[in-house]
């Protein structure tokens, strides 16, 4: 059993990198602006038209709330493969339709469509 903690030890100091020997104050500081610069580079900039908000809006709330089913029927019924071929009122009546989806789960209603409680 030591044998075995004692080879897990030895693994995991060798898998952790050994700390970086600085010589100076201006390495010190070029090493330290280095790595703020590699933590806080900026996300890739986002589409920001108005069929790409929408279209992540809808991915958004149908992967919060499990709907990747009502894309799939609103991509049927308009008889395209993808969010991007939608025309913009096929687009905007599907984000209407999510929205709607997502009050209805958020107030704890049930879907719209199904049939009534007995």
């Amino acid at each position: 059993m030591r044998d075995k903690v004692s080879q897990l030890r030895k693994l995991l100091g060798e898998a952790t990198p050994s700390p970086t020997v600085v010589r100076n104050d201006a390495e010190g500081e070029a090493w330290r602006r280095f790595q703020q610069f590699e933590s806080y580079t900026a996300p890739p900039p986002l589409e920001s038209s108005w069929r790409a908000r929408a279209s992540r809006e809808i991915q958004r709330i149908a992967a919060w709330y499990g709907l990747t089913d009502e894309i799939q029927r609103a991509l049927d019924e308009a008889g395209v493969d993808l969010l991007a071929s939608l025309s913009d009122a096929d687009l905007e009546s599907l984000r209407e339709r999510m929205r709607m989806l997502q009050d209805n789960v958020q107030n704890g209603f049930g879907a719209p469509d199904a049939p009534p409680a007995t």
